[in-house]
């Protein structure tokens, strides 16, 4: 989906300059289906870029692995199936992704909420 260009270029950007932060989709479509959020933290394996996401439910959290390119997939599928918001926060700026009842997708910009990168963790398995 097209709309969504602006929002993985400045993923990507981010990515390159070493700024980003964490990011979390939220406002879920359908509360009854439990699913309440889902968290992206970005780590370094063999030298490549991994991104686990934390799929947050009422009463369990699950893990998956991504790369750059399946996280753009799994994010758009996300956005227009499950969520109506996307939150890149970066050491620039927060990145706000708004999607409407009708699939419109807008942006705003927020000044940064983090001036440090998270600590990093072991990877969940």
């Amino acid at each position: 989906m097209s709309e969504f260009i602006h929002f993985f270029e400045v993923l990507k950007e981010s990515i390159t300059n070493d700024e980003f932060v964490k990011l979390t989709v939220s406002k879920p479509i359908r509360k009854s289906e439990g699913l309440l959020n889902v968290y992206a933290r970005l780590f370094k394996i063999d030298n490549k870029d991994v991104f686990e996401l934390k799929y947050r439910y009422a009463d369990d959290n699950q893990f998956k692995q991504f790369t750059l390119e399946e996280l753009k997939s799994e994010l758009e599928s996300l956005l227009v199936n499950k969520f109506r918001t996307a939150c890149l926060f970066t050491l620039n700026e927060d990145l706000i992704v708004l999607v409407s009842k009708k699939k419109l997708v807008s942006y705003r910009d927020n000044a940064p909420s983090f001036k440090n990168k998270l600590p990093e963790i072991p990877l969940q398995s």
